[in-house]
């Protein structure tokens, strides 16, 4: 695409967002019945079935779920010839007996998974509807994929199955999440995301779970974690226990490592065997690791075509830009070579806590972000009412 094309869809875009204000209430409508129906890892079935019948409803092609229970639909494009996937994870991580009763004011939306991720959903279920409103026809295909058993345990499962199954290939994809406003990643650090469960036969031994836990948390803080590869340690949960009268038979430690060094998560990871194995020497206790999610690093450079687009639309919408490049979302398109961003709609605070919320004012914004995006990626402004062909 050449500069006056782009320049074209910064113009455009420019004043997008508030072309858009009249479709708000038509978002927050979809935002809050996705909400409400709750989605928990591995029980997203009745916000795919929602998804499929407003997607019907506004006329996408071949709605339906695959062999995961991903929900999928087509926006043709007027020559078909390439396909851009646009892709909003369907699970929240709160559990069906949470209160999933949404509340809305003038300028925020409340409810669990509001912004994780029930509004980047919602922008997949309005997005038709808005390319309807706006005149925007695309020349690319635009396959819609809201994937299933994504987050933590679930390990993009849903995300991989549809890659590794699709028949026709995908061009480009974009990841769109609730929040923040202004992320761009384009780049995937590898990651191991595990569990480090401690049980104690009190038979044998009297020692605590959680003392065996302690013990692993400071030898893994005093490993040596290689800063050159940005080699960073989380621990992230600990539990165990009934009483504070009783030895903790049981215990349970939740961590990630990440590096752009995926021979770095495996060497950690081999250091952390050791050290169970050291624990198994303790007559009566027993420690086990087991992973919760991995990613892969890659992704595009910082001079890829569509990165320098997208900063150049967030610029252009005064979108103040986040710090990190990086995101797992990434990682399952770096495996199969897919050129993907993940972009974020709205700023939210408390995520992935009940008191969870996202700002109203700025979502437009983040959705006109989004069409400048697909726009650009698709090579140019092609609207009904425009000259271009």
């Amino acid at each position: 695409m050449n500069e006056n094309e782009m320049s074209r869809i910064l113009e455009y875009v420019r004043s997008l967002s508030f072309d858009l204000e009249k479709l708000r209430e038509i978002l927050l409508a979809n935002l809050v019945l996705i909400g409400e129906i709750p989605s928990p890892t591995g029980e997203e079935q009745n916000r795919i079935a929602f998804l499929e019948e407003r997607w019907a409803e506004y006329g996408l092609l071949d709605c339906a779920t695959d062999e995961l229970g991903n929900g999928v639909a087509i926006l043709p494009g007027q020559k078909g010839d390439s396909t851009i996937l646009l892709v909003a994870h369907a699970d929240t991580p709160f559990a069906l007996t949470e209160d999933h009763t949404y509340s809305v004011n003038s300028s925020r939306v409340f409810g669990p998974g509001v912004a994780d991720n029930s509004l980047g959903v919602a922008v997949l279920s309005s997005l038709p509807l808005f390319f309807e409103k706006l005149n925007i026809q695309l020349q690319s295909d635009l396959c819609f994929l809201v994937p299933v058993r994504h987050l933590d345990q679930g390990d993009q499962e849903g995300l991989k199955f549809f890659l590794g199954n699709i028949k026709n290939p995908v061009d480009a994809a974009i990841v769109v999440e609730g929040a923040q406003l202004g992320r761009l990643n384009f780049r995937s650090m590898a990651t191991l995301g595990g569990k480090i469960t401690c049980q104690i036969n009190r038979r044998i031994s009297q020692e605590s779970a959680i003392n065996v836990l302690c013990h692993v948390v400071s030898r893994l803080n005093k490993m040596d974690l290689p800063q050159e590869n940005h080699t960073l340690l989380t621990l992230g949960a600990i539990e165990g226990g009934v009483s504070y009268k009783y030895p903790a038979r049981n215990g349970e430690l939740k961590f990630q490592i990440r590096s752009n060094s995926g021979q770095t998560i495996e060497k950690i990871t081999g250091v952390i065997y050791n050290i169970l194995d050291d624990i198994a020497l303790q007559p009566g206790v027993s420690a086990h690791l087991t992973p919760i999610a991995h990613t892969s690093s890659g992704g595009l450079d910082s001079s890829h075509p569509f990165v320098l687009a997208a900063r150049q639309i967030q610029a252009t919408l005064d979108i103040v830009p986040q710090d990190s490049i990086y995101s797992p979302a990434i990682s399952a398109f770096a495996e199969y070579n897919i050129p993907g961003l993940c972009i974020g709609i709205t700023l939210a605070e408390n995520i992935n806590y009940l008191d969870e919320f996202i700002e109203i004012e700025p979502i437009m914004k983040g959705v006109a972000q989004l069409i400048g995006i697909l726009m650009a990626i698709d090579g140019g402004l092609r609207c009904k009412t425009s000259t271009t062909g």
